[in-house]
């Protein structure tokens, strides 16, 4: 399960305000490159949840039974900026499950650190905090959230943790 970052994670470009919404015809991607970066979340989606479900079984009824959940992919690290970069999509079943493209940079890493690719899921049981992180991100650890269960993949199995110096924030480019 291995995939490449583009997009909004692999863009140089500042980023907007978390949550700040940018005009389709602002957006450096085609139309044709965001049906492409879309249906690429959608693939990862469903390769790290179907390892998920492999792994931890009973991680399918969980998700099932929640409020919504966030599937992140983290492969990209920016030596300069000593940040990782991800991506991912939410969903949340008020919505009707509609998906809500993300990003994710992780700061804060250790001199010397290897970062391996991983794959995150974030399940939520609480919908108010749900549309929160949809709405605002979040620049903290999610699983110092009673309400948000974090399953952590790389090519070794599975952990049930998350990065507490990660900020999620949505995609102005693919949303």
């Amino acid at each position: 399960m291995v995939l490449t970052l583009a997009g909004c994670a692999g863009s140089s470009k500042p980023s907007p305000a978390p949550g700040a919404l940018l005009e389709p015809s602002s957006s450096p991607l085609s139309e044709k490159a965001r049906q492409e970066q879309r249906q690429a979340v959608f693939e990862m989606r469903n390769d790290t949840l179907d390892q998920l479900f492999k792994l931890r079984p009973a991680a399918r009824a969980e998700i099932a039974q929640a409020a919504g959940y966030g599937v992140f992919e983290v492969n990209g690290l920016n030596a300069i900026l000593a940040e990782a970069h991800g991506r991912g999509v939410v969903f949340d079943r008020a919505s009707g499950g509609r998906p809500t493209y993300m990003q994710m940079t992780r700061t804060a890493l250790d001199a010397g650190e290897t970062l391996q690719p991983y794959w995150q899921i974030l399940v939520f049981n609480d919908p108010q905090r749900l549309s929160e992180f949809i709405a605002a991100g979040v620049s903290s650890d999610p699983a110092s959230d009673s309400s948000i269960k974090v399953y952590r993949l790389n090519r070794q199995g599975i952990a049930v943790r998350a990065d507490e110096d990660a900020r999620y924030n949505r995609c102005p480019y693919l949303n």
